[in-house]
């Protein structure tokens, strides 16, 4: 992972489990080649910024979520507006919610049966971004 991406700025000791936290800005992308672009905000626990849709819906997405260190890794949770709603044939808002990197796809309906890593900013994406993510 690249450090410009995810800093580890310090250390916790949770139940003898070593947690990274986060700091600062960083980018990551998931399966679809979306990148969300996102500020720490370290003394509440809250993520925001924007996602760079890549899947042929509105371009970019405000995002806002927060996270929390556990004893089995870094939960968090991140939920992506669609700026059009539903105008443009993309899901009106999404969540991601897992342990870092580790995440799952949540829409109105329900769970969306798409679990993924966020991968460095740039990565190739892995999955056919016509189906699936901000499309399903």
């Amino acid at each position: 992972m690249n450090v410009n991406r995810l800093t580890l700025s310090a250390v916790m000791f949770v139940s003898a489990c070593i947690i990274p936290t986060l700091a600062g800005a960083f980018c990551v992308q998931d399966q679809y080649g979306n990148q969300y672009n996102l500020t720490v905000d370290a003394s509440h626990g809250y993520l925001y910024g924007t996602v760079s849709n890549a899947q042929g819906c509105a371009t970019d997405w405000p995002v806002t979520g927060s996270y929390v260190p556990t004893t089995e890794g870094l939960a968090f949770e991140l939920t992506a507006a669609n700026p059009l709603g539903n105008m443009d044939t993309c899901q009106p808002i999404y969540k991601l919610k897992g342990r870092y990197p580790a995440f799952s796809w949540f829409y109105i309906g329900g769970f969306g049966e798409q679990t993924t890593s966020f991968v460095d900013c740039g990565t190739e994406a892995i999955a056919d971004p016509r189906v699936g993510g901000a499309r399903k």
